[in-house]
């Protein structure tokens, strides 16, 4: 890969003034990253078991990064956009990270390490919080969480007082609070949310009507919950759902279940015969599910509006881009957070971790969101510079504050009825 235009000219010059810099960067490292490599064989054999990684093996690397097996399409996407983040990092004269892999099974069983010894931790695609906090918070290391975006990162602020657990991708919660703001953007200021409580959406629809009513929008319900929570096979339930949502009359209905599951399927039936009140196909739908499900949605006589893009970073477009003419095809934010990761885990080996408030070194302490985004060469010079970075994410804007996740910006599409 050609260097990167926006290089700056200390890291894009010849080969041998770029590669006395890392040299040098190396050398004051050796001290620093030696001390990592027992102690990370340690924290590696404890977290997925000798059977995996036998306690006297050393790790080829400071940074150990844990895989689920059994996902392979996701571990697939990761690792593509893992490659292509090394690939940025040797554009701008630098050597990628160095990283030894490990496969970690469902019912491994991270138990606590011992010893004061810093180094870095990639964890699995939506990992246990509570483990990684202990361990993170006994041996001072940094951790991050490339794919971590259900409810769990509502417990950062009790989990990880210091910050150490660094969240690589936006909440799901974004992508509903953007479908809430757009829900009122389209003039429908009452809803009533409908949920199968057997799939899998239902646990996350709460963060919807809190966003919605949050803007000021007014979800109606006859249950206390304000979610009417329907078994497709419950006849009476159905039937008294049609009938409130016929009394109550709301602007559009808020659909938390499968688009080709059975519930939906009754309430397209209803709506189509006119069972909800109006005259059929005139009320709008909401979907609140996650934007893979409804890419295939089928038109309706009636609106629909739909998740077009789970939150991501402003790099996104660019990542993509680069992704398609790379890869041949379109990627997600599972890659964007391969690609993202690769990236950060470059930047935190390439020079010495600032010291915490504890005395202690914070290999992920450099990441500060205060600073303005910035290139992937931008950043690497700063960091030889030993100065703050801010990273112009594609997963995210990499803004996560101390028990925080990064911010992000989702999009919708309104699907016109027929």
């Amino acid at each position: 890969m050609a260097p990167s235009p926006d290089a700056p000219a200390r890291v894009s010059a010849p080969a041998p003034q770029v590669n006395t810099v890392r040299s040098n960067a190396s050398a004051a490292l050796v001290g620093w990253i030696r001390p990592w490599t027992r102690p990370a064989c340690v924290i590696a054999s404890t977290l997925i078991g000798c059977q995996v990684l036998a306690a006297s093996s050393a790790p080829e690397s400071a940074v150990i990064a844990l895989l689920p097996e059994g996902v392979s399409g996701a571990r697939s996407s990761f690792l593509s956009g893992f490659a292509l983040g090394q690939d940025e990092a040797r554009a701008c004269g630098i050597d990628p990270v160095s990283v030894s892999w490990r496969t970690i099974g469902a019912d491994s069983d991270a138990l606590m390490p011992t010893g004061s010894e810093t180094a870095l931790v990639v964890a699995p695609f939506a990992a246990d919080l509570r483990t990684f906090s202990r361990v993170a918070q006994e041996r001072r290391l940094g951790v991050l969480l490339p794919y971590q975006r259900g409810r769990s990162l509502a417990s950062l602020p009790e989990l990880d007082p210091e910050g150490r657990l660094h969240p690589v991708v936006p909440a799901s919660r974004d992508d509903l609070a953007q479908l809430a703001e757009d829900t009122l953007k389209q003039g429908w200021k009452r809803v009533m949310v409908v949920v199968d409580p057997s799939d899998r959406s239902a646990d996350q629809v709460e963060d919807f009507v809190a966003a919605f009513e949050g803007l000021g929008g007014k979800v109606e319900s006859f249950e206390p919950t304000l979610l009417q929570m329907i078994n497709p096979d419950d006849q009476a339930a159905l039937d008294r759902l049609f009938r409130d949502v016929a009394w109550k009359g709301p602007h559009a209905i808020v659909v938390a279940a499968a688009p080709d599951g059975e519930l939906a399927d009754r309430l397209a039936s209803a709506q189509d015969q006119g069972a909800l009140g109006v005259r059929p196909g005139a009320r709008p739908w909401v979907w609140a599910v996650p934007p893979h499900r409804v890419r295939n949605l089928p038109a309706r006589s009636w609106d629909q509006l739909l998740l077009d893009q789970p939150a991501h970073g402003p790099g996104w477009s660019s990542f993509q881009t680069m992704f398609l003419e790379q890869r041949g095809k379109t990627p997600d934010l599972m890659a964007a957070s391969g690609f993202d990761s690769a990236r950060i885990l470059t930047l935190a080996t390439l020079a010495p971790a600032p010291v915490s408030a504890e005395g202690t070194r914070d290999p992920l302490g450099w990441m500060d969101a205060d600073q303005q985004p910035m290139s992937m060469c931008d950043a690497v010079q700063a960091r030889l510079d030993g100065q703050p970075v801010r990273l112009k994410g594609a997963a995210s804007a990499l803004t996560g504050t101390p028990a925080q996740p990064p911010a992000g910006q989702a999009s919708t599409r309104l699907m016109l009825g027929k």
